[in-house]
């Protein structure tokens, strides 16, 4: 058995743990065993103080013989000693001459460019299932690691998680010119540069943990860089198209609207913007610098609280819009916005876009801002709706309006 112990303790440090590349003069008994330790050891290890919160990923089979495995920790990252440990033992045991080594981290570029970066970015909503709450308390009665109490990607409808994944990976490949690119996921705090054809199955292979978030991305810059964003609250998707200069704000809503008609057999609802800065893994965070006004819109860099009402509530007004049957109460005759129906939902797009889709990538005018949440204020979340959300830790959902 070989381990580079400098390289794992390093990665150790990591909150969310590390991904590791083990090899093997036997690559298909490797094979074997790993699957065998990965289905096993998960719940074995689970019962031991400190190792509830660990998930084991892959593993994922790579060219010439070695495998992908990660390690995923929800509670303190120093733990995962004992299941390296554990992994080196089992290969040993079956007499494998083994490497076990750490994946090195490879962040995008993209994140280190301060200025060029047009971008125009879609979040959407998934269904819950039923019973979401019930279940996150039976969560937290078990006393688990205080990430793990929260949501989980188990909460969602699992037809729908599965459509949003096939499209959104689908959809970061569609480059218009038609290039590989270079490909990476982030999981969590570590990031990966892959090969293209490892690239879906490297993404698919984090999205199997049960709350850290997962970026993945196709970039061919200069010129256009895609990626997709699930988030902390896992159902909300922030598809986001990176490009050194924008279209005109129809070719920006064609190019939106295509996404969300892809979509909306799948999602409650769902927004566009633009913005003039890099992409994030959060829409909270892309909100950070959205227009504020005297109209009783919830803050939007609180979303999180609000997960349970986006069947039924957006969270302010925007220049294109996808709204479920959830939602009710919007004006017969809204003045800034055209309304078709689209799907079981409704598809508002703004009858001036380019006062929503700016050149220079800023928020609209206030004033603008001000018309569209008074035309479809119904739809909006109030600040006394989040506040009693925020009181009630989400169990407080408001009635449908008629």
């Amino acid at each position: 058995m070989s381990v580079d112990v400098k390289r794992l303790k390093r990665a150790l440090r990591d909150d969310d743990g590390p991904w590791l590349l083990v090899s093997a003069s036997s690559p298909g008994a490797l094979g074997d065993v790993l699957a065998s330790w990965a289905a096993e050891a998960e719940p074995r290890l689970g019962q031991l103080p400190g190792l509830m919160g660990v998930q084991l990923l892959g593993p994922l089979a790579l060219p010439d013989g070695v495998f992908l495995l990660r390690l995923v920790t929800y509670a303190e990252a120093k733990r995962l000693v004992a299941v390296v440990t554990d992994l080196s033992a089992t290969l040993e045991a079956a007499g494998l001459d083994a490497r076990i080594d750490v994946a090195p981290k490879k962040f995008s570029p993209l994140g280190d460019i301060p200025t060029g970066h047009r971008l125009t970015a879609v979040s959407v909503t998934l269904p819950w299932r039923p019973g979401m709450l019930d279940r996150r308390e039976q969560r937290r009665a078990a006393n688990p690691p205080a990430t793990l109490r929260a949501w989980h990607r188990s909460d969602l409808q699992e037809e729908a998680w599965a459509a949003v994944v096939d499209t959104a990976l689908a959809w970061c490949q569609e480059l218009r010119s038609s290039a590989t690119g270079n490909r990476y996921v982030v999981h969590g705090l570590s990031s990966l540069q892959t090969a293209p054809a490892q690239w879906e199955a490297t993404a698919r292979l984090a999205l199997g943990s049960a709350s850290v978030p997962v970026r993945a991305s196709v970039e061919q810059w200069p010129d256009e860089a895609r990626d997709v964003c699930f988030e902390f609250t896992p159902h909300r998707v922030l598809f986001q198209l990176d490009e050194e200069a924008f279209g005109s704000a129809e070719s920006t809503v064609a190019q939106v609207r295509e996404l969300i008609e892809r979509l909306t057999p799948h999602i409650t609802s769902a927004f566009a913007m633009r913005a003039a800065h890099a992409p994030t893994i959060q829409t909270a965070w892309l909100l950070r610098g959205w227009a504020r006004t005297a109209a009783p819109a919830a803050p939007v860099t609180q979303i999180h609280a609000l997960a349970p009402m986006d069947d039924r509530r957006i969270i302010d007004a925007f220049g294109v819009m996808y709204l479920g049957p959830g939602f009710r109460g919007l004006a017969a005759d809204p003045q800034m916005y055209s309304v078709e129906q689209l799907g079981a939902g409704r598809l508002l797009t703004a009858n001036d876009p380019d006062a929503w889709f700016r050149p220079d990538g800023q928020t609209p005018q206030p004033e603008v801002l001000e018309a569209a949440r008074a035309d479809i204020a119904d739809a909006i979340v109030t600040y006394d709706e989040y506040y009693r959300a925020k009181r009630s830790d989400g169990q407080d959902i408001p009635p449908l309006l008629d």
